[in-house]
C-alpha cells in the first residue's frame, strides 16, 4: 500500500469516530420513509467531520514524497515486481503470492501484511476502530467448523446499534433492547423472511444509501474516480470501517482489477464473522455480495467484486474489479449450508439457489 493511504489510516479512524458519536450523542429527527438523518447539529459535524477527512488526504499527499525522502531506504520497497528477487527479504515476499482467488484475468495476490500469524497457530488478534476490539483464534481456525470467537469495542457496539436501528426501521420491527451481534444476526435473519433474493438486497440498498447525505454518491464519483489512490484508499477504509460487522482484515495487492496493474486494493477477510454466526450462503449473496456490488457500481461508480469461500467463510473484496453478470457468478452456485438455520434439507441443498438464480432471470424473460 502507498504511504499516503498507510499514513491516512488513524486519521480516516478519528473522522469516522466524531461522525459516529455525533450520530449516537445527539437527538436525531428520523424519517422513516426516506431514511435520512436531520439536525443542524449533526449536519455541521458532518460536514465538518468531511472537510477534515479532505484536508488531512491532501496534507498527507503533499507530505507523503519529502517524507519518503528524507527516510532514504537503502534498499527498494518489498513492493512486488516482475524483477528476480535479490534478498531473503524478497525471497519471503514472492513466496507469500496466494492462489487461493482465481478471478476473470487470474491475477496474483501478494499479502501486504509480513507478520501475520501462520493459520496453524492459536492467537489472538486486535482489529477495527484504533484496534479495540479482539478476535480469539483456535489453532484449527482454517477450518469449516471451527469458531473465532470475539470482543466488541464500545466504539463498534455503537456502529452495531446505529446499523440495527436502520435494519428495524427497514423491515418495521421493533428495536431489540439488547445490543449484541446475535441480535443484529436475528435482525438479519427477519430480513430475509417472505422476502425473495431481490427484496432482500432492495433493503439492503436502501439501508446503504441512508447513510449517505444528500448528494453523496456524486460527491463520491468526483473525489475517487477509478485509479490507483482511490483503490488503495477505498480498501483502507473497508478494513477499518467494517471490520465490526466481519472480523479482521488485511489489505493486500492484486493485479486483479480494472487497470492491470499490482495495486494494495484487495481486504481479505480472514473468517467473515457474518458467515459464521449465521451459516447462510443467501443472506451472504442477497444482503452483502449482491447488495455492495450494486451499491459502489451503481452509486459510487467504482467497481467491486466480492468473492465468499463459503468452504473456510473467508472472503475477498477486490475493489476495481467489474463483477461478472449475477448469471455467471461462481457464488451463486454453491448450496445451502448444513449448519444455516434456514437451510433446505430435505433432498437437494442446492434447490434454494435454483431458486435464486429463477428470481434474478426473470425479468429477462420479459
Amino acid at each position: 500500500m502507498c504511504d499516503c493511504c498507510v499514513s491516512q489510516a488513524p486519521t480516516l479512524e478519528l473522522v469516522f469516530a466524531v461522525k459516529l458519536v455525533a450520530r449516537l450523542t445527539y437527538p436525531l429527527t428520523l424519517d422513516p420513509h426516506r431514511g435520512l438523518v436531520e439536525g443542524f447539529f449533526v449536519d455541521c459535524t458532518i460536514r465538518m467531520a468531511s472537510t477534515v477527512s479532505l484536508l488531512a488526504s491532501r496534507a498527507v499527499i503533499a507530505t507523503a514524497a519529502p517524507r519518503a525522502q528524507r527516510r532514504a531506504p537503502s534498499h527498494t520497497p518489498t513492493r512486488a515486481s516482475c524483477s528476480s528477487p535479490t534478498s531473503d527479504d524478497e525471497l519471503a515476499t514472492r513466496r507469500d503470492v496466494s492462489a487461493r482467488a482465481s478471478g476473470p484475468r487470474g491475477g496474483a495476490s501478494v499479502s501486504a501484511r509480513s507478520s501475520t500469524p501462520d493459520a496453524a497457530d492459536a492467537h489472538a488478534e486486535p482489529y477495527s476502530f484504533f484496534n479495540l476490539a479482539t478476535a480469539e483464534f483456535p489453532s484449527d481456525w482454517t477450518s469449516p467448523t471451527a469458531r473465532v470467537s470475539y470482543r466488541d469495542s464500545p466504539l463498534d457496539l455503537a456502529l452495531m446499534a446505529w446499523f440495527m436501528r436502520k435494519i428495524a426501521m427497514a423491515i418495521d420491527t421493533p428495536m431489540p433492547s439488547n445490543i449484541s451481534y446475535d441480535e443484529f444476526i436475528a435482525l438479519c435473519f427477519l430480513q430475509m423472511q417472505g422476502r425473495d433474493p431481490n427484496g432482500q438486497r432492495d433493503i439492503t440498498l436502501g439501508i446503504m444509501r441512508s447513510l449517505m447525505p444528500p448528494g453523496g454518491d456524486k460527491i463520491f464519483r468526483k473525489l475517487f474516480p477509478t485509479n490507483k489512490f482511490s483503490l488503495e484508499l477505498n480498501a483502507t477504509i473497508c478494513k477499518i470501517v467494517f471490520a465490526w460487522m466481519v472480523g479482521p482484515m488485511e489489505v493486500e495487492s492484486t493485479t486483479e482489477n480494472d487497470l492491470g496493474e499490482m495495486i494494495a486494493s484487495k481486504v481479505h477477510i480472514k473468517k467473515c464473522r457474518w458467515l459464521q454466526e449465521s451459516g447462510c450462503t443467501g443472506m451472504c449473496v442477497n444482503m452483502c455480495k449482491t447488495a455492495t456490488q450494486d451499491f459502489f457500481v451503481n452509486d459510487f461508480g467504482l467497481p467491486l467484486t466480492i468473492k465468499p469461500n463459503f468452504e473456510d467463510k473467508s472472503c475477498d473484496f477486490y475493489f476495481g474489479l467489474t463483477p461478472p453478470p449475477i448469471e455467471k457468478d461462481e457464488a451463486l452456485t454453491f448450496g445451502c449450508n448444513s449448519t444455516c438455520g434456514t437451510a433446505v434439507v430435505s433432498g437437494h441443498h442446492s434447490s434454494s439457489l435454483v431458486f435464486i438464480l429463477f428470481v434474478f432471470q426473470l425479468p429477462k424473460l420479459f
